[in-house]
């Protein structure tokens, strides 16, 4: 029986390109990997400072919350003394 192998020959042509195709392909990949390593840190860098930019706020708007927050506490009082003020005098 002969070996169906063993009519195939390669010239040595084909041996160095080979490897040579082969190094081309692994730097690719390792050039790939590397490129969406940095990407997925960049991601994670801006995600980190969309979350910290979101979590903080300014002292202005605070500052401006609690002003509203006092106008509107005056005016209730202010409105609910008159009601009541007005449905004392409905009463008499």
């Amino acid at each position: 029986m002969e070996d169906s192998s063993s009519n195939v020959t390669l010239s040595p042509s084909a041996y160095q390109k080979a490897p040579s195709e082969l190094e081309e392909l692994q730097k690719q990949h390792e050039e790939k990997t590397s490129r969406i390593e940095e990407l997925k840190r960049r991601i994670e860098t801006m995600k980190l400072r969309l979350e910290k930019k979101k979590n903080e706020v300014p002292e202005e708007k605070i500052e401006a919350v609690k002003t509203l927050n006092e106008r509107y506490n005056f005016m209730r009082d202010e409105c609910n003394a008159l009601l009541s003020q007005e449905l004392l005098e409905s009463d008499k």
